[in-house]
C-alpha cells in the first residue's frame, strides 16, 4: 500500500492503545459509519477497572475543515450537560497523533436509519413501535426542559437503539455544528426530511420544531415513507395534503396532522403533549418490577476528561430500572428485544447519504432584534467606608454591595498613581501616555475575603474544593472587557496582525480572537507605555471581582435574569450569535461590566483540575510547565450554567476563538 495515500483513520486496529497521555483508551473493533465519521468499540483504560466506552472518530473531510473542531468542542460541552435517560452521555473529546475523537457511552452502532433502509422498521409491532416514539419524545422532552433549547437536529441517523437500554439519542443542538459545513462534506444527517418549513429560514426555532420532527418520525414509521424529502423546498411542504397511514386511528390521524402543521402556533406545545393526546393516558410512566439479578451495573464515569469544563458525576444507581410506557404497554427491555430478533443479517457498516444541496438550506441560527439595551455604565464609588464586612451572611452582604446611589468619576490615572493614597470620591481611572494614547478605564477594587469555588452544587469538578481568598489589598480591574479599539492601536504600534472582527464591528466591541499569550503580550506593552505595573488578573481576583459580595451563582441572584448578560439562552438579541458592545448591560455591585457572559476571559493563572493546593492570598497559580491557562466567565456562545460566576475553563496559550477576549489588572501603591 502507498503510505502516502494511507489515511489516519485507517491505521486504526483492535487492540490498539490511544489517546493523550494523561487518558488512554484501548480499542476493541470497529462498529459502523456515523455522520461525522466513524464509531469504535473500546475501553477506556484511565479509570479504576477499564470501562466499556464507545469512540467517535471525526472524519478527514471534516477535521480539514477550518474551524469545526472548535464548534464541535463548543457543542460536546452542551451535550455533555445532559442528565436524562435517553440522551447518549458524551465524555469529552480528545486528540492523538492529528486524529479527534469524542467518546460516549457504550453503544450498539444500530441506528433508526438503518432498520428504516432495510424495511425492519416498518415491521415493528404496534407496541415495539410506540415504545420506540415514545423513548425519542422523552428525550426531547428532557433536553427542553434541562436547556430551553429544542434538539432541532432529530435525525435517524443519529437515534441509536441499544439491547440493554433502549433508545439513546445523540446530536443535541447540532444544528449550527452541520450548517458551518461547506456543501462539499456529506453529513449524512436526514434531519431536512423531518424539518418544519420555518426551519429553512435562520431564525430562532423552539419546541415546536422538536414537535414537527417528532410527528415526522411518527408519520413515516406508520405510512413507511417520509412525509417529506430533503430536496423539497419550504414552498413544496406548505400546504402539502398527506395520506392518512395504515396503523393510527381516525382521532390519532387528526392529532398528528395538527403537529405537522404549517403553523407552529397550532401544533401541541411540547412532544409530550404531542405523545399524550396521540396515546392517551398511555404514555405515562408507572413503577416497574425488575429482577435485580439479571440487571448489569450502569459503567462508571471515564476520569478526568480533558474538556476545559469536566462533567459533574452524577450518581450512578447499581441497576438499571426499566421504566414503563403505562397500562399494557412493552417495557424498554422488552420493546427492544421484541424486533432484535431480525437484526442478524443486518450490515455492520451501512452509509447513509444526503445530497449536498440540502446543506444550502441550513444557516447558522441567529437571534431576532429586540429592544436596544440601555448601557449603564456607571461604576460604584470605591471607599474604605464601601468596603463590605465579608463576614456578615450572604443576604446582609448582598445590601451592602449595592449602595443606593453609586457616585463615580473618570480621573486621570496621575490622581492615582501620584497621590499617596487615592481620593476618598475616587471609583475609576484611566492612564494617558500621548494625546490619543489611553489606558482602558479601572475600577479600584476593595481589600476583603470570599468563598471561592461552587457553592450551590450545580458547577462542574475543577469547581472544587470550595476555599477561602483573602485580598490582602485593593487592586484595580478593568471596567470592561479590553476593546477593539483599544487593542487595535497596541496591535499597530508593534507591528502584530489585527484580529478578525467577524464581521461584527471594532470599536467598542470586546476584542476577540486573540490567545493568552496576545494578551500577556497587550499588558507588557500597556504597562511600558503607561509606566504602571499593568497585567491579566489572577483566577481568584476574576472570581473576587464578578462575585462583588455575593454568593449567588450570578452577580444578580441565582435564577437567569433577562437582559442581564449575553449567552446561549439569555435573553438578549445578542445571543448564541456574537458578543454585544462593551457596557451593554449594568455594572456589577462593584462597577464592573460583562464578568458574565459576553466573552470568554483570559486571566493569568495555569489550569489545575482542582483547586487542592490553590493559593488563597488571590495570586495566580503558576507552574514551570503550563500548557493550558485559565479562562473565566463564560461567552455569548455558552449556556446559562457556563456563565456562572465560579464556572471556569482550560485551553492552549497560544489558540484563540472568535468567543475569547480578556481584560487587565493593575496593581495600586501600599497605602496605611
Amino acid at each position: 500500500m502507498d503510505s502516502a495515500n494511507v489515511k489516519p483513520l485507517d491505521l486504526l486496529k483492535p487492540e490498539q492503545v490511544i489517546g493523550p497521555d494523561h487518558h488512554r483508551f484501548r480499542l476493541t473493533a470497529p462498529l459502523s459509519s456515523h455522520p461525522l465519521g466513524q464509531l469504535w468499540q473500546a475501553d477506556d483504560i484511565s479509570t479504576t477497572k477499564p470501562t466499556p466506552v464507545t469512540l467517535l472518530f471525526l472524519s478527514e473531510a471534516l477535521q480539514s475543515q477550518s474551524g469545526f473542531v472548535d464548534k464541535l468542542r463548543d457543542t460536546l460541552n452542551r451535550n455533555r450537560s445532559l442528565k436524562d435517560s435517553f440522551s447518549a452521555r458524551c465524555y469529552g473529546l480528545f486528540t492523538w497523533r492529528g486524529i479527534f475523537f469524542s467518546s460516549w457511552e457504550v453503544l450498539d452502532g444500530l441506528t433508526l436509519a438503518q432498520m428504516l433502509a432495510d424495511g425492519r422498521a416498518y415491521k415493528m409491532k404496534e407496541g415495539q413501535k410506540r415504545g420506540l416514539i415514545v423513548q425519542v419524545g422523552k428525550a426531547l422532552q428532557a433536553q427542553l426542559k434541562q436547556t430551553s433549547q429544542p434538539h432541532a437536529t432529530l435525525a435517524p441517523e443519529l437515534i441509536y437503539l441499544n439491547r440493554s437500554n433502549g433508545v439513546r439519542l445523540m446530536g443535541y443542538q447540532w444544528r449550527a455544528l452541520l450548517s458551518s459545513l461547506d456543501g462539499k462534506v456529506n453529513h449524512g444527517a436526514r434531519y431536512i426530511g423531518w424539518q418544519s418549513a420555518e426551519a429553512f429560514h435562520p431564525n430562532p426555532l423552539d419546541a415546536s420544531e422538536d414537535v414537527f420532527a417528532l410527528a415526522s418520525m411518527i408519520y413515516q414509521l406508520y405510512a413507511g415513507k417520509t412525509p417529506f424529502t430533503p430536496p423539497e423546498s419550504e414552498e413544496s411542504r406548505n400546504g402539502k395534503e398527506l395520506k392518512a397511514p395504515s396503523g393510527l386511528t381516525r382521532d390519532q390521524w387528526k392529532t398528528l396532522q395538527t403537529a405537522l402543521s404549517d403553523d407552529p402556533e397550532q401544533r401541541p406545545k411540547s412532544p409530550m403533549e404531542l405523545l399524550r393526546k396521540l396515546y392517551s393516558e398511555k404514555t405515562e410512566e408507572s413503577p416497574a418490577k425488575v429482577d435485580d439479578s439479571k440487571v448489569e451495573p450502569e459503567p462508571e464515569l471515564p476520569a478526568d476528561p480533558p474538556e476545559a469544563v469536566r462533567p459533574s458525576r452524577p450518581k450512578l444507581s447499581a441497576k438499571w430500572v426499566k421504566p414503563a410506557i403505562g397500562g399494557s404497554a412493552l417495557f424498554v427491555a422488552g420493546l427492544i428485544l421484541g424486533y432484535w430478533m431480525a437484526l442478524t443479517n443486518a450490515p455492520d457498516n451501512r452509509t447513509v447519504t444526503e445530497t449536498d444541496a440540502t446543506l444550502a438550506l441550513l444557516q447558522q441560527e441567529n437571534r431576532s432584534l429586540r429592544e436596544q439595551l440601555q448601557t449603564n455604565t456607571e461604576p460604584l464609588q470605591t471607599t474604605a467606608e464601601a468596603e463590605p464586612d465579608l463576614r456578615t451572611e450572604p443576604e446582609e452582604r448582598n445590601a451592602l454591595a449595592r449602595p443606593e446611589k453609586p457616585t463615580s468619576v473618570v480621573q486621570d490615572g496621575a490622581a492615582l498613581h501620584n497621590a499617596e493614597k487615592p481620593a476618598d470620591n475616587l471609583s475609576a481611572f484611566r492612564d494617558q501616555w500621548a494625546p490619543d494614547r489611553f489606558a482602558p478605564q479601572m475600577v479600584v477594587i476593595p481589600k476583603g475575603r470570599f468563598r471561592m469555588g461552587d457553592l450551590h452544587g450545580a458547577g462542574d469538578d475543577n469547581e472544587y474544593p470550595v476555599h477561602e481568598v483573602i485580598i490582602s489589598k485593593a487592586f484595580a480591574f478593568s471596567r470592561f472587557e479590553v476593546t477593539f479599539a483599544e487593542y487595535d492601536q497596541f496591535a499597530q504600534e508593534t507591528g502584530r496582525p489585527l484580529p478578525d472582527d467577524e464581521g461584527w464591528g471594532r470599536d467598542n466591541q470586546p476584542v476577540i480572537n486573540v490567545s493568552w499569550l496576545d494578551a500577556k503580550a497587550y499588558t507588557r506593552w500597556l504597562a511600558e507605555q503607561s509606566g504602571q505595573p499593568y497585567r491579566l488578573p489572577s483566577e481568584a481576583e476574576w472570581e473576587y471581582v464578578a462575585r462583588a459580595g455575593t454568593e449567588t451563582k450570578y452577580w444578580w441572584g441565582d435564577e437567569l435574569s433577562q437582559k442581564m448578560a449575553v449567552c446561549d439562552g439569555c435573553g438578549t438579541q445578542w445571543d448564541g450569535d456574537r458578543p454585544a458592545p462593551v457596557g451593554s448591560f449594568p455594572a456589577n455591585p462593584w462597577g464592573i461590566h460583562d464578568l458574565n457572559g459576553n466573552v470568554d476571559e483570559w486571566v493569568e493563572d495555569c489550569y489545575n483540575g482542582t483547586y487542592d493546593g490553590a493559593p488563597t492570598d488571590g495570586s495566580a497559580r503558576t507552574g514551570s510547565s503550563c500548557s493550558h491557562r485559565v479562562m473565566r466567565g463564560g461567552s455569548w456562545f455558552e449556556i446559562p450554567r457556563l456563565i456562572r460566576s465560579a464556572s471556569r475553563y482550560r485551553h492552549p496559550a497560544n489558540t484563540s476563538r472568535n468567543s475569547w477576549g480578556f481584560r487587565v489588572a493593575l496593581d495600586l501603591p501600599i497605602t496605611e
